[in-house]
């Protein structure tokens, strides 16, 4: 029983200290005057779901990633997340046609679009044989996810990332993503270290993926 209940506390710590540390970096944000050119430009979809298609998070976040193509930020854009259902198609494929639409070449989009979580968004991403996990990449999300994005990639590999938010206005908001995220932080930190813990142990990748979504 104590060490359930020693568990139970770090769980409720991690998670306030998730959601006080995630308040004051969206408090804090403040979006850069000039961003350096990076090797790629990251997109994260929004909380979509497994349903696919595109919703009003992920299309600020794409419409913010077109705008620093635009600026020769980067030549090239990846983008990840999710699957899709029906007649709805994966998440990243939406993402893919909206930055086509607004005058991104097709040849300069990659497209990842297996992953079903923030964790997998990373090592997904990070499959890609023609990205240099150590070149300067920017990341682009909600300032609510950035600081787990970041730390996400990082476990994959990236070493130098950029930061940007789709929504660099608006100070602290209290948001049902923003208390989610004091739930996920924890899931984050403990599926990550199992996931490393695995492949260290040379387990296949396939044995313990579906547990990072």
């Amino acid at each position: 029983m104590r060490l359930i209940r020693w568990i139970f506390a770090i769980v409720v710590l991690s998670g306030w200290a998730a959601l006080i540390g995630t308040s004051l970096y969206m408090a804090m944000y403040s979006p850069k005057e000039d961003i350096a050119e990076a090797d790629a430009i990251i997109v994260l979809a929004g909380n979509t779901g497994k349903d696919g298609g595109l919703n009003a998070e992920t299309q600020l976040r794409v419409d913010r990633a077109i705008a620093l193509f635009e600026d020769g930020k980067a030549e090239q854009m990846v983008m990840t997340g999710g699957t899709g259902t029906g007649d709805r198609p994966p998440v990243a494929e939406a993402m893919r046609d909206a930055a086509i639409a607004a005058g991104v070449p097709a040849e300069a989009i990659l497209v990842e679009n297996a992953s079903f979580s923030t964790l997998q968004n990373a090592l997904f991403t990070a499959d890609f044989e023609t990205l240099d996990k150590a070149a300067p990449m920017i990341l682009v999300t909600h300032r609510y996810h950035l600081l787990r994005a970041n730390a996400s990639f990082r476990w994959a590999g990236f070493t130098n990332l950029t930061n940007v938010a789709a929504d660099p206005e608006g100070g602290f908001v209290i948001s049902e993503a923003l208390l989610w995220e004091a739930v996920k932080w924890p899931l984050n930190i403990a599926r990550a270290a199992a996931a490393s813990a695995a492949m260290a142990g040379n387990v296949p990748r396939e044995s313990f993926i579906k547990y990072l979504e």
